[in-house]
């Protein structure tokens, strides 16, 4: 059993070492689209969050929220 599993760690280990640039712009390639994606939607909801939170702050205060810089 430890046997197993050192031979597995050194053997991820020279992989990596060997070949973990190629993997890692593989996998940044396969991955970039799903991330802007995420990025975008994370905005939408950031700003849906943030007029929200300009109509509750003007409904309690009854003025008109400061403008957002940009």
């Amino acid at each position: 059993m430890i046997k197993s599993f050192l031979a597995g760690a050194i053997t991820g280990g020279v992989v990596m070492w060997f070949w973990g640039d190629q993997i890692r712009d593989a996998i940044d390639d396969a991955t970039s689209g799903v991330r802007s994606r995420a990025a975008e939607q994370l905005q939408g909801v950031a700003d849906t969050l943030q007029s929200v939170a300009d109509t509750v702050d003007q409904g309690l205060s009854g003025t008109p929220p400061p403008p957002r810089p940009s």
